[in-house]
């Protein structure tokens, strides 16, 4: 087993209609508006499915995916969808992990009712975000950065952050992390400041996925 560069990506996907065959990548799909079937099963606005190797998805409704992509830096990228609808490259961000090591992959997703805030904190694990309605300001060490939907933002491991809900409406994200694989079932979430434990929490979080599965290397 040796240190391998990975890369996390995440793609924005919309199209009318769909009938594409995806290469062998670990990939998470999220279906942000319309529907699609994956491998013959079908998966509805909110739902999120987990695969490793070749996939085929179809569909015939205007459909919004997220899809993210974890792969060894280098590595070929075809992307079907560009072909036959908008797809963007939201951003992509480097992860060092072991080829041949097991990792938890996580798809949940946070909601905030109006005007509320997640404590300053950091997580044991690295992840990509995207806004999938209402705002979030997002509070770093080096400034802040106001987050609107569609928008996808990276979170480092132990890194502090602070987010804050719009006031007006409800504010909705949906998120993958890459797990150390002893954190599967787990919170990865801790307080900056001990004070904060006991406040009220009132974002509210659903795990769609919790797997652990082993880099191919």
């Amino acid at each position: 087993m040796t240190n391998s560069n990975y890369e996390l990506r995440i793609f924005e996907d919309k199209f009318e209609s769909v009938s594409v065959a995806l290469p062998p990548v670990l990939r998470v799909l999220y279906v942000v508006s319309g529907g699609v079937e994956v491998d013959g099963n079908q998966l509805a606005t909110g739902e999120g499915v987990l695969v490793q190797n070749h996939c085929e998805i179809s569909g015939s409704e205007p459909t919004t995916l997220a899809r993210w992509e974890l792969a060894e830096i280098g590595a070929p990228l075809d992307n079907p969808f560009s072909r036959i609808g908008d797809s963007l490259l939201k951003r992509s961000d480097n992860i060092i992990l072991k080829s041949g090591d097991e990792v938890g992959i996580r798809l949940d997703t946070v909601t905030f009712p109006p005007g509320t805030r997640a404590y300053r904190h950091i997580h044991a694990s690295p992840g990509i975000r995207y806004l999938l309605r209402g705002s979030l300001e997002i509070n770093r060490d080096e400034g802040r950065d106001l987050i609107e939907p569609g928008r996808a933002w990276f979170e480092g491991v132990n890194e502090p952050v602070l987010a804050i809900a719009d006031d007006v409406v409800e504010t909705q994200f949906v998120r993958v992390m890459i797990l150390p694989p002893d954190y599967h079932g787990k919170l990865t979430i801790t307080y900056v400041d001990p004070a904060d434990d006991d406040k009220p929490r009132e974002n509210k979080n659903e795990r769609l996925i919790d797997e652990v599965v082993r880099l191919d290397g």
